[in-house]
């Protein structure tokens, strides 16, 4: 009873404030639409960073990843270096055998679709975050994949494993299934993790103990990063309680190892995820 409780004070909070947001909706878009545009133009014209004099950076780390060493020269934050899982490169290793232009406009091609689907509801989004969606295009990275996992998979969790095997901390998504105790869509995302981590350790055992070694003795460039796994797991839980799926890929994008200027583009997943998908204080799966 006092979840319930907790969750519709938490849900009666939302619509005092959803409100305020409706009452100003316009001046609050036009305001931020600003924002975006002079942020962009500050980044590119002022600080003169140009991603497109090094067009596909982070895409080239997937397509030319060594199976057999991955790691030898990985960093965090150095040009094209791969630090995901050896599940993942796995996964993406045949692409190797297509020229790079090719496999490069094929996989910036296929970021696009994925942005344009995402912000079909609010096309405006893409002024607001006009800098990290162009950075995002450009360089290639995997962060519009792992917001359209985010919308597709609290719904059929066998897609929450490229969150884990990839930037790791985007786990904290499951815990939505956890504190709403859904147990099969759980027991789904936890358990395709698990066999595709199985299979891909069969196939190199070494690689996973240089990951994790790796991993172990990487010192990042995150701050703060326990704290904010720590938050993003909070806004999990709020969300679950008041039933507002929004807000878990706030909790992924805060609580990513490191937030890129890209990173930002996770958080296009919550115009997907706008709506309410149960009764606010009810933590049992939408299913019953």
């Amino acid at each position: 009873m006092e979840v319930a409780h907790l969750g519709q004070a938490l849900d009666s909070g939302f619509n005092r404030a959803g409100r305020v947001v409706e009452r100003y909706k316009r001046p609050l878009r036009d305001g931020l639409i600003l924002v975006g545009i002079l942020r962009a133009a500050w980044y590119y014209l002022v600080q003169g960073i140009w991603p497109w004099t090094f067009i596909g950076v982070d895409a080239r780390a997937y397509w030319g990843v060594d199976l057999a060493h991955p790691y030898a020269a990985s960093g965090v934050g150095d040009v094209s270096t791969y630090l995901y899982s050896p599940a993942f490169a796995q996964v993406t290793a045949p692409l190797s055998l297509l020229p790079y232009p090719l496999f490069l406009a094929l996989w910036i091609g296929l970021l696009a679709v994925v942005f344009a689907w995402l912000v079909r509801p609010w096309p405006w989004a893409a002024v607001i975050l006009v800098l990290p969606v162009s950075y995002e295009l450009l360089v290639g990275n995997v962060h519009f994949l792992l917001a359209a996992a985010i919308v597709v998979g609290l719904q059929w969790p066998i897609v929450l494993p490229l969150g884990v095997l990839t930037k790791i901390t985007p786990s904290v998504a499951m815990g939505w299934h956890l504190v709403r105790r859904d147990w099969h869509r759980l027991a789904v995302g936890l358990g395709f993790t698990a066999a595709i981590s199985a299979v891909s350790y069969l196939i190199a055992p070494s690689a996973w103990a240089d990951w994790v070694a790796f991993l172990a003795a990487s010192p990042g460039r995150s701050d703060l990063l326990l704290p904010r796994i720590a938050l993003g797991a909070v806004l999990v839980v709020v969300g679950a309680l008041s039933g507002r799926r929004w807000l878990v890929p706030v909790a992924v994008w805060i609580s990513l190892p490191v937030i890129w200027v890209n990173s930002w583009v996770i958080l296009l997943a919550a115009i997907r995820l706008r709506d309410r998908v149960a009764p606010a204080g009810s933590v049992a799966p939408a299913a019953a």
